[in-house]
């Protein structure tokens, strides 16, 4: 097909196409790394969604404290 799409983007399509044969042993590389660190990535989500109430609890607390704060830093630049 000799669209005028084709004869305007064929060179760059070409020019992918070498970049991706190029970077597919690292593509590769990166698919076994997932593969073998696939438990610890799901290991660390059950973790943080465990963590999440006291992460929310922290974030209240620090919402909370937050005029504390400015207030000792203002005293605390005297």
């Amino acid at each position: 097909m000799n669209s005028p799409f084709t004869r305007e983007f064929g060179p760059f399509t070409r020019e992918f196409e070498q970049f991706t044969r190029e970077f597919e042993p690292f593509t590769l590389e990166f698919r076994e790394f997932t593969r073998e660190f696939g438990p610890f990535t799901r290991e660390f989500e059950q973790f943080t969604r465990e963590f999440e109430p006291f992460t929310r609890e922290f974030r209240q607390f620090t919402r909370e404290f937050e005029p504390f704060t400015r207030e000792f830093a203002h005293y605390s630049r005297d």
